[in-house]
């Protein structure tokens, strides 16, 4: 047995397989069946299977696709986990491209028509286009075409329900569609064991109170497609035994079974947080309607053995053992601290805030830190950041100090047990540099990566501080953005999305807002994430001008469907590097078009468009179809973000001779600014040069110039004060370099008295 690092169980397992037949056995044999199974595969001995009483079968039916007499796949079943958490999946999906005939699958009269489906007795099909020479009230034989698939490729069968006078049922039991023969087992590869009611997992095989025993199973139909291997269980449950598995403690217990359609209302009792569509999380000590859980009073400390068991519609079954202790001591750990900033006060001195977990027994919190995000050392636990905080100030951090933390809540247990830790954050105090902001909207846990936490937002501060930028680093949450509106402060925002999409959102109404602001008061906008064409292109209207007006990208499709990226244009080309296979698998990548001025800057291997940038005046965004912290190795990474930055701050390529280096604002330092702020700029040709000041509404403040510069790197400064030497106010203002006849750089400054 090993454990991962959610406290899931990897577990060893037993499997096996009715020979009867396809009737479904009546529970109570069932049940005898599976006890005999548990406690002969437990004591490696043989077993020999009860004799099941079999019941005639009402009525069979076809397939509603041709060869309606041969088996086709299954993508989704019945009673299966929609969205997230949202509702019960009431039918069969069935495969079939756009245009595919949908066949009636029995004959006799159509009870209902809709957009996007119709209803012949017994059954519904929908996501098709109905047939239009077909009516309420007309009959039709076995075998009809009732209508043809839509974009949606599949067939969603619903079996009773509706008009059809009887109750939903499920279209792949037994008396179901023919043939169905499906000889793989479910699988239930991960259990974890959670306090009961709160889905804070216990961080080993030892367990007390009240626990809910959470399974992670899928059913396998075939083997021709990612899709046919993660079809929802028919029935699973649980049992207790004792150590050497002579003696039932408890159950068996199976209080889920999908052959009817259960109310919505009760998603939550069958599914944990983390299901989804295409994942499977049952609680399985949970009844449909109520609330269950193995109570670890009952028994006497020591060890034991979890049983969990699950099958399918054809009596193929799945058993995962975990052994386990039953204890009487508190081994909850504390829940998981949310770490929401990190970066400078108001004073300059290093600050942290968090939302903290709910726990009754909380004791306070210590706070880790690391050089390299491998070794980490604590100066401050408990005794200084303790239960009542949400925030702490450390002073003293040299500046340029580059670093790393995390946060682990603590119990006040005799041994304290240690929550999870936060997601780990990066901060470099730099008064004297523009800052980088680096949001973490990757809020997804039930996609390519499910652990509770992820150090990502470092992958993208590495990359800045290995570029060679001497920018100051700042890290927050999504939600901290929308919280505080506070990007304003920030010359580049680095926004990353991992594979977040429609159901956890890449960019929210309210942050799309506050991006928009950013940067039209000329900020620079660096978006990274594998679904946010996908996500924003199937939204609103706002969400699609936000894509498309906003981030100068068009939606083209969800599979880049190549994992080499090419650099291209003046600022990207000959970047080259691969993607996609760690921290987590990035299995469907975006691609995009170019609109609204947007130019391509990085391309799959296949040419399709991986990547999109712009520039206006006063602001310029950069957006990847694919998640940065994919890419492979962290040179080609420091690679990408020395070119973004670059690109962002005016200049192009100055690692290639064979690019000259532009007319440009290079750098602005320190911005924030009180005092006095140096711009320093670059000019490809000797000449007169002049420097403006606007508001933020365009008005200007002051202009002045410089006669007969060389070609080169100079410097300007500006005190904040306009042509007559009055003091600006606090604000964000624009600085205008140009020459006559020539191009103009601006960028923003932000003046703080």
């Amino acid at each position: 047995m090993c454990l991962s690092e959610s406290g899931s169980v990897l577990t060893q397992h037993h499997h096996y397989t009715s020979t009867t037949g396809h009737i479904r056995p009546p529970k109570a044999i069932t049940l005898i069946r599976v006890i005999s199974a548990i406690r002969g595969c437990l004591s490696a001995l043989a077993f020999t299977l009860l004799p099941l009483t079999l019941s005639a079968q009402s009525h069979t039916f076809p397939w509603p696709i041709s060869p309606m007499d041969q088996q086709h796949r299954i993508s989704a079943t019945f009673d299966e986990c929609r969205e997230n958490r949202d509702h019960f999946h009431n039918g069969t999906d069935i495969p079939l491209a756009p245009g595919g005939q949908a066949l009636s699958i029995m004959a006799g009269q159509v009870l209902g028509i809709g957009s996007d489906w119709i209803r012949v007795e017994d059954f519904a099909y929908v996501h098709v286009n109905p047939n239009p020479a077909l009516q309420v009230g007309t009959t039709v034989s076995q075998g009809a075409v009732v209508g043809w698939a839509d974009s949606y490729a599949h067939i969603h069968l619903n079996y009773g329900g509706g008009a059809s006078g009887h109750a939903t049922g499920n279209p792949l039991l037994p008396n179901g569609f023919v043939p169905f023969d499906d000889t793989y087992h479910p699988r239930s590869p991960i259990i974890q064991f959670v306090l009961d009611g709160t889905f804070s997992p216990f961080p080993s095989s030892s367990i007390s109170g009240r626990v809910d025993i959470i399974a992670q199973a899928a059913d396998t139909t075939d083997l021709l497609s990612n899709i046919d291997m993660n079809n929802g269980i028919y029935t699973i449950g649980w049992a207790l035994y004792s150590a050497d598995t002579s003696i039932i403690m408890a159950g068996p217990h199976f209080w889920f079974e999908a052959d009817e359609l259960y109310n919505n209302a009760y998603i939550t009792n069958v599914y944990a947080p983390g299901s989804s569509t295409s994942i499977y999380k049952y609680i399985v000590t949970n009844r449909i309607s109520t609330n269950g859980y193995l109570d670890c009073d009952l028994f006497i400390p020591g060890s034991y053995v979890v049983a969990v068991m699950s099958s399918d519609t054809r009596d193929n079954w799945d058993t995962t053992f975990v052994p386990v202790v039953i204890s009487d001591l508190d081994l909850l750990p504390p829940g998981q601290p949310i770490l929401k900033y990190l970066g400078p006060d108001m004073n300059g001195d290093l600050h942290l805030s968090w939302t903290p977990p709910g726990d009754s027994d909380l004791a306070g919190y210590v706070l880790e830190y690391s050089f390299d995000g491998q070794n980490w050392l604590s100066d401050h636990g408990p005794q200084q950041i303790t239960a009542e905080m949400n925030n702490y100030t450390i002073s003293g951090i040299p500046e340029n100090s580059y670093r790393k933390y995390r946060l682990i809540a603590v119990d006040d247990a005799p041994v304290p047990n240690r929550s999870i830790a936060s997601d780990t954050y990066a901060v470099r105090l730099n008064t004297n540099s523009e800052p980088v902001l680096i949001v973490d909207g990757f809020d997804r846990t039930n996609g390519s990566w499910t652990q509770a936490n992820h150090d990502f937002a470092c992958y993208y501060s590495d990359a800045v501080v290995n570029s060679g930028s001497p920018a100051a680093i700042v890290s927050a949450s999504n939600e901290w953005v929308t919280a505080t509106n506070g990007i304003n402060d920030y010359g580049t925002v680095i926004w990353f999305l991992g594979d977040d999409s429609r159901t956890d959102e890449t960019f929210s109404t309210a942050e799309q807002s506050i991006v928009s602001s950013y940067l039209s008061g000329g900020g620079h906008f660096f978006a990274s994430g594998a679904e946010i064409g996908y996500d924003l292109s199937a939204g609103s209207s706002s969400d699609v001008n936000f894509l498309n007006q906003t981030l100068h990208i068009g939606y083209a499709g969800d599979d880049g469907n190549n994992t080499h990226i090419n650099g291209v244009g003046d600022h990207f080309s000959g970047l080259s590097f691969n993607y996609g296979s760690s921290p987590y698998i990035e299995d469907w990548p975006d691609h995009f078009t170019p609109v609204y001025g947007g130019e391509i800057a990085l391309q799959y291997g296949n040419a399709l468009k991986a990547g999109i940038c712009h520039r206006s005046g006063v602001s310029a965004t950069f957006v990847m179809g694919f998640a940065f912290e994919t890419i492979d190795t962290e040179s080609s990474r420091s690679a990408l973000m020395g070119r973004v930055l670059q690109y962002f701050s005016g200049t192009t390529r100055i690692d290639d001779p064979e690019v000259p280096l532009i007319f440009s604002i290079s750098g602005i330092y320190p911005n924030p600014f009180n005092a006095s702020v140096n711009i320093r700029y670059y000019l490809d040709q000797e000449g007169d040069v002049t420097f403006s000041i606007y508001d933020i509404q365009g008005r200007e403040m002051l202009v002045h110039g410089i006669s007969n510069q060389t070609r080169g790197l100079h410097d300007w400064q500006w005190t904040g004060t306009d042509q007559t030497g009055k003091t600006l106010p606090s604000g964000a203002y624009l600085v205008r370099v140009s020459q006559a006849d020539r191009q103009t750089s601006t960028r923003k400054i932000l003046l703080l008295k």
